[in-house]
């Protein structure tokens, strides 16, 4: 039997999230629910296939699970909407509030987060930025320092930050990523500085979370692809065929 199976460009936030709490699987189990969640393929069509064809597929999916090059970027273009990121030097005490309050649990908060670090733009000087594509998303290209001069966002509320965050959810990971990488960055030095909003322990307990998702993503996916030999893998574009 032929499959032709559909591979995400990229991991969104929603997905990233669902695959938060798979420790609990065998790495069988793991590699099936990523590859459900992550392609088209439904849970009937999965369970009849042979594991060695599972291999094959899972192979394609743990590319999109490569955080290594998470890079920040300060303006993104995504689904026709213009994002910025909100330095923490604007930040108000609403903001960090809400920020320091859903920081505890990063991996199931993620979206709203990022609802808070990245809003429209509503004042932008963009037009004379270069900008590249970047997994089918627009990002300009620049220094944080210098775009952060380019553009004002929307005025932060509480209430509107759901919505937002739903939003988010088909948002690109890595991006998020990175952008979470920044902030704890430059909330560090805040650290440092004022010993305010941010408290050392919550920050480093974020971080160790965020690698601990990380792992039991990938580890037991990649364990499981190496396991079996694929009976054959072609790939192009956003499709794989198995025959």
């Amino acid at each position: 039997m032929k499959y032709t199976v559909t591979v995400p460009e990229f991991l969104t936030i929603g997905d990233y999230q669902k695959l938060a709490h798979l420790d609990h699987l065998t790495d069988l189990e793991k590699t099936m629910e990523i590859v459900y969640t992550i392609t088209n393929i439904s849970k009937d069509q999965l369970g009849k296939w042979k594991p060695n064809e599972l291999a094959a597929i899972a192979e394609s999916v743990i590319n999109l699970m490569d955080f290594d090059s998470a890079t920040f970027y300060p303006i993104i273009e995504f689904d026709g909407v213009l994002y910025g990121y909100r330095p923490v030097s604007k930040m108000t005490l609403a903001e960090y509030v809400d920020l320091e309050r859903l920081t505890k649990e990063p991996n199931t908060n993620l979206a709203d987060i990022m609802a808070i670090l990245y809003r429209p733009i509503t004042k932008n000087k963009t037009n004379s930025l270069e900008f590249q594509i970047k997994n089918g998303v627009k990002i300009a290209k620049g220094t944080a320092e210098n775009l952060f001069k380019y553009y004002e966002i929307e005025e932060y509320s509480s209430e509107d930050r759901g919505v937002n965050a739903e939003k988010m959810k088909s948002f690109p990971v890595a991006f998020a990523l990175g952008g979470m990488s920044f902030f704890l960055g430059i909330a560090s030095k805040s650290l440092n500085s004022t010993n305010s909003y941010l408290r050392r322990a919550e920050k480093m307990m974020m971080e160790t979370e965020m690698d601990k998702l990380i792992v039991s993503i990938g580890d037991g996916l990649g364990q499981y692809i190496h396991s079996l030999k694929p009976i054959s893998l072609t790939s192009q574009e956003t499709r794989v065929s198995l025959t």
